[in-house]
This record gives C-alpha cells, sequence and structure tokens, in this order.
C-alpha cells in the first residue's frame, strides 16, 4: 500500500506530538512492507532544503514553498486554513498522481486537504483511493481549554479542521476520550481508534530508584495544558508529601485573565511555602527536556484538550509517577485493573484527593512500572502498524467495492437535470444568465421558469430565453414572492434533479457537468452538491466555506439555493411563502435539510457567480429582515433537536461560539 502523509509538522524540522508521531510510524509502516511519501510546506521567506529527509526517502519527500503574500492575493479569504488548503489543493493531487498513491492520511490540525479531499471526492475514480484524517487535535478544543475568545478568522479556521474530518473517508483517533470528543460534534461515523506509535529508551528491567519529593512538569505551560490543576495538585498534596521543588519544562504561555503573566499566576496561586520552590525552564529542545527528567519525580498530567500525549508517555518512560485525570486521553496509559488510581475529572474532594495521592504515593514504584510496561505492549510501533494497515486496507477495499457508503445510485444525465428559474420582472442582466445557460459545455439544460406575474413589458426577457434555450419551459403565476414562484417550481419539475437559478446570477460554462460528475462520483452520495460561489458586481468575495452539518451554520450562513439537489426533496422541505421581505429563507432552507439528517457535499469550484448588489440577499439586512430571519433559525434549530435530541449539543456549541466571538 502506498501512503502520502500530509502535514506541516514532520520530523524534517520537528515541533511538536505530529512529528514525534511521524518519526515513530514511517519506519514502522514501512517495515510491515507500506511504501511511504510525504507531502509538506514551508512559509519561510527563504525555504531551505532539510539537511536529512529521515524517516523518509529522499525522493518521496515533496516539500512546497508558500508565499502567503501571494496566496493571500490570489485567494483572500480571512481564514487562513481555508486560503491554505485552497492553494495546496491542486498540488496535493498532483503528487497523489504523480506517485499513484493508495491512501492519503492528513493531520487534522490546519485542515491542509480539507479542499483536496472535497475535489477528490467529486471526480471520477474518487472510489479509487482512501482519504483519512490524523485526529491529532482540533485548534477550537485548546481555544476552549485555555479559555480564548474567537475572532472571525479562528471561527473559520476552526471550521475547516472539523470540516476536513467530516469530508474523510476515514478519521483514526488516538484514544476513545478522543473519540468521544469528536462525536461530541457530531463527527462518528467512520472514526477508528488506533493508538499512536512510540518507541521506549528505558530498560524494561530497570529498578524503581525510590520516590522523589519534587513535581516535574513536561509541556506548553498554558491553561489547556492543565497547570491551573497542577497547582491545586501540588498545594493539597503539600500536607501529604511536602514538596522540595516544582520543576516546569516548557514554552510559557500567558493567561487570558488579569494576572496576564503565567509566572506570576503560577506562584500567585500555590502555597506561599511552595512559591520559592517552582522553577522555569521555558522551551527547551526535545532531547534536552528529556535530559531532565527524573526518575521518581511526580508527574501530573491534567490537561484538558489533548488527543493523545507524548510528554505523558515520555515522562513514564523515563520513570516519572504519572498523574492523570480520569475521562482524559492520558488515563488510557493505565492498566483496567489500575483505573481506581485516576484523579476525579473535576478534582472535587480536597480531602478525598490527598487520601488518594497517599495511597498512591504509597504504591509508586508498582504504579510506575505497572504503566511504563501496559503503555510498552499498547503502543509498540509494530503493532500500530499493524492495526494501521489492516484498516486501511479493510476500509479501502469496502470503498473500493462501494461498501463503505452503500450501493452507488444510478448514474444522472443532463436530461435528469432543471434549472429553475424564479422570475419577476427581468431586466437585460436575464440576458446574461440565459447566456451562461446556452454556453454549458455539453449544450443548453432544460429549463423551467416561473413568471411570477411580472408586467407585459418583460415579455421579451422571457422571449429571449425561450429563443436561445431549446428544451425552456415557462409556467406564470399571480405575484407571489421569490418563495411562493420556488413553490411552484418544485410542483411543476418533472426531473430528478433540480437546480435553482436567480436572474441576475451566471453560471460557469462548465459548472453543470462538474456539478453532475460530483452527483454521480461522490462515494459518499450526498443528498446535494453545493459550488462555491464567487459574488460579482458591487462586491468581488470568494465564498469558499462549507457550512453543512456544523454548529457555526446556526450563527451564520453562505449558501444560496444553487445547488444540484433532488426534486423530491425541494418539494418536502419547501419555502415558507408567507415571507415576503427577503428574510434568510436559503439560510433556514438548508439547516431544515440537515436537520432531517441530509447531507451536502461542496464542489470546491467557483462556478456559481452570484451578483452582488443593494437589495440581494448579501445585503446587509433591515431591522425587519434580521428579526425575521432569526425566527426561522430558531424554528429550524428546534426541528433539529426534535428530529435528534443528540442535536442539542451542536445548539450548545454554537451559544458558546457566539458568546465567546469578538
Amino acid at each position: 500500500m502506498r501512503i502520502l502523509y500530509v502535514s506541516r509538522e514532520t520530523p524534517l524540522a520537528p515541533a511538536g506530538g505530529i512529528a514525534t508521531y511521524l518519526e515513530y510510524m514511517v519506519p514502522a509502516m514501512e517495515a510491515a512492507g507500506h511504501e511511504v511519501f510525504l507531502f509538506s510546506w514551508t512559509e519561510a521567506d527563504r525555504p531551505a532544503r532539510p539537511l536529512r529527509h529521515a524517516p523518509f526517502r529522499a525522493d518521496r519527500v515533496h516539500i512546497e514553498a508558500v508565499d502567503p503574500r501571494e496566496v493571500w492575493r490570489i485567494c483572500p479569504v480571512p481564514a487562513h486554513n481555508l486560503f491554505l488548503s485552497t492553494w495546496l489543493s491542486d498540488r496535493i493531487a498532483e503528487k497523489v498522481r504523480d506517485w499513484d498513491i493508495d491512501v492519503v492520511e492528513a493531520t487534522d490540525f490546519l485542515a491542509p486537504c480539507l479542499t483536496a479531499f472535497q475535489a477528490m471526492q467529486a471526480r471520477r475514480g474518487a472510489a479509487d483511493r482512501l482519504f483519512v484524517t490524523y485526529n491529532h487535535g482540533l485548534i477550537e478544543d485548546f481555544y476552549e481549554a485555555d479559555q480564548l475568545s474567537l475572532t472571525a478568522a479562528a471561527r473559520h479556521n476552526n471550521l475547516c479542521e472539523r470540516q476536513q474530518l467530516r469530508g474523510s473517508d476515514l478519521v483514526i483517533a488516538p484514544s476513545h476520550a478522543a473519540a468521544a470528543r469528536l462525536s461530541s460534534y457530531g463527527i462518528s461515523d467512520r472514526v477508528e481508534v488506533i493508538r499512536e506509535p512510540y518507541v521506549f529508551r528505558s530498560d524494561a528491567a530497570a529498578p524503581w530508584p525510590g520516590l522523589r519529593d519534587e513535581i516535574q512538569y513536561m509541556g506548553r505551560l498554558a491553561l489547556s495544558k492543565g497547570i491551573d490543576k497542577l497547582i491545586y495538585l501540588a498545594n493539597l498534596m503539600q500536607d501529604v508529601h511536602p514538596l522540595r521543588q516544582i520543576r516546569l519544562v516548557g514554552r510559557v504561555i500567558d493567561t487570558p485573565f488579569r494576572q496576564s503573566d503565567m509566572r506570576a499566576y503560577v506562584r500567585a496561586r500555590l502555597r506561599p511555602e511552595l512559591r520559592d520552590a517552582v522553577f522555569f525552564s521555558d522551551y527547551l529542545p526535545r532531547e534536552k527536556a528529556l535530559d531532565l527528567l527524573e526518575p521518581g519525580a511526580i508527574c501530573p498530567q491534567l490537561g484538558s484538550a489533548e488527543t493523545f500525549s507524548y510528554a505523558c508517555v515520555e515522562s513514564i518512560d523515563a520513570g516519572l509517577l504519572p498523574v492523570v485525570r480520569d475521562g482524559t486521553p492520558m488515563a488510557e496509559f493505565f492498566p483496567e485493573d489500575m483505573l481506581h488510581h485516576l484523579l476525579d475529572p473535576r478534582m472535587r474532594s480536597v480531602r478525598g484527593m490527598q487520601q488518594q495521592m497517599e495511597r498512591m504515593l504509597a504504591e509508586a514504584g508498582e504504579i510506575s512500572g505497572r504503566v511504563r510496561a501496559h503503555c510498552r505492549e499498547t503502543l509498540d510501533p509494530a503493532r500500530i502498524a499493524e492495526n494501521m494497515g489492516r484498516c486501511y486496507d479493510r476500509t479501502l477495499e469496502e470503498k473500493r467495492g462501494r461498501r463503505l457508503y452503500g450501493a452507488p445510485r444510478r448514474p444522472a444525465t443532463r436530461g435528469d437535470v432543471t434549472v429553475l428559474i424564479p422570475a419577476y420582472n427581468p431586466d437585460a442582466e436575464f440576458m446574461e444568465t440565459v447566456d451562461s445557460l446556452a454556453w454549458q459545455k455539453g449544450g443548453p439544460p432544460r429549463v423551467l421558469i416561473c413568471d411570477d406575474g411580472s408586467p407585459e413589458a418583460s415579455r421579451p426577457w422571457f422571449d429571449y430565453a425561450r429563443a436561445l434555450l431549446p428544451e425552456c419551459r415557462v409556467v406564470q403565476q399571480p405575484n407571489g414572492g421569490l418563495l411562493a414562484a420556488r413553490n411552484t417550481l418544485a410542483e411543476a419539475c418533472e426531473t430528478e434533479l433540480a437546480l435553482f437559478l436567480d436572474t441576475d446570477d451566471v453560471l460557469a460554462p462548465d459548472l453543470l457537468e462538474h456539478l453532475l460528475e460530483a452527483w454521480n462520483s461522490h462515494p459518499a452520495r450526498p443528498d446535494a452538491i453545493l459550488p462555491q460561489r464567487r459574488n460579482f458586481g458591487e462586491s468581488a468575495e470568494l465564498v469558499l466555506n462549507h457550512l453543512l452539518g456544523d454548529h457555526l451554520h446556526l450563527l451564520e450562513n453562505d449558501y444560496r439555493m444553487t445547488a444540484l439537489i433532488p426534486t423530491r426533496l425541494l418539494r418536502e422541505i419547501g419555502f415558507d411563502a408567507t415571507r415576503r421581505n427577503g428574510e434568510g429563507d436559503d439560510w433556514a432552507f438548508w439547516l431544515e435539510f440537515t436537520a432531517r439528517g441530509l447531507t451536502g457535499a461542496l464542489l470546491p469550484e467557483q462556478g456559481f457567480l452570484y451578483r452582488f448588489r443593494k437589495g440581494s440577499m448579501s445585503w446587509p439586512w433591515s431591522q425587519g429582515q434580521n428579526a425575521g430571519s432569526r425566527q426561522m433559525v430558531r424554528d429550524a434549530a428546534l426541528e433539529m433537536c426534535r428530529n435528534d435530541p443528540q442535536q442539542a449539543m451542536t445548539l450548545a456549541r454554537a451559544l458558546y461560539v457566539a458568546g465567546v466571538s469578538r
């Protein structure tokens, strides 16, 4: 099997747990008989060639030089992850073809394969390759654990990571705690738990050196890594096991509180007799940091956002005594018969924790040795590589056999699609809309127009459509508004699939062909294919976000009704024709679409050109439009929770994000 790893963090330029994962995983996968490749990138002004390529072969490494300023000029969207993944998409696809890759494994960090996965899943041959995301950790989880507010750019960067996971054929979680967290985002289908590998350095028979009266912690000094909890633990331990020293090794991160300096924050909250016993070593290269670990020291790893923790494993390897909370990934380093040594997740009882620490310290040697032996067995790289290879082979076989997502549906043709156009008093801009349909690659499509009570002066524009579009039909009705016209079109449509288009918007010449290809080829068999949008007219933004199925969609909307969708769904969901003032009907439609358990895939091509001008839906809303739109969103959210009570978590996440955004 030929496997392409896509990550910015690599052993070629070590930085963090992802590089450590690849350092151990790549040799193990090669030893298991797989061929491994690397796609990485650098945003340095003057990218330097790596001094070494190990553990990869030099001819199987591609490092893309990215100039963020140039990328921004070409793809100006607020989210760094989005413009970066858009820029990398064609380059990743090119290497996948050149190297004839079977499996692409990307990290969720920075979502580098978001657009590449969307594009490759929407093309012919999508079933030939497996697209995988390894859940090394969502940035959003660290924002929450560090209690940081969200900028608009951060919100969308976080969205990209979640949507890459949703667009993957398979998600690997390195712990059951990580899988449970993914489930809280509604990401639970096709998630497999496979541990991260680790090569132990210590002698398995090394004797226990005895308990030391000191705490040693290695990792970032941040709230998300549990520094506030470490302080709490040290204070209550002082009564049962007085500490001589507290050594904190790692990069110091300021707090979001009034006392922002982390060193001052730590000292101010420690008991007075411990304040002079705390030492900060700041960031050190990994090898130097590991050299500071003292066997027998107490090692609290109490963070809230990890999916795995190499810092904890390395401390276990060095002979330290791990102290962890139940429900965290670090708890899974303990064998089942020692789970009673895990701390209460909320650390509620001071006296109860003191008693538990007394018992744990009394058995420190046995605990340290048993945990180390358990990790040595469960994290063995050969074992991990075997599990991973079997998982990939099974899932890829299922995808190629169309069992991963179910049997393929009947291929749709152009004759199965009707373009639906609600029209009221169109003007000369309608000619551009008609022209864009007439010039579609493969010939003009079937078109159905609803004349929503237009005055007689508009007749020439309808005649123009009939003249250029051989299969064009016009139905007439008294003026009922846009949504009534949409309902009429859905009722009158005679084909299996439909696509709405307004009288001032334009389609790129190959959009219908590519939408059909995505409909026929996408292995997930989505219920709609949505194209990306480019505004034109009084604004020229790219609209690349894909919000469907995410809690962020309850807070904002980037969709219009121009999407390839089964006609029956348009009829079943329908539109509230009493809404006549430009409320967020598109927003409400797509929320109800997902509330029914339906899925939509994004076609990452800017083939839908939306005319942005005063009076259009994208124009800032009036007070009444805003209130009406929020009512529709509220009703859609209620329906979502009625259909699936688990969606209450989606609503709760949306409320949290709304509260911390700035």
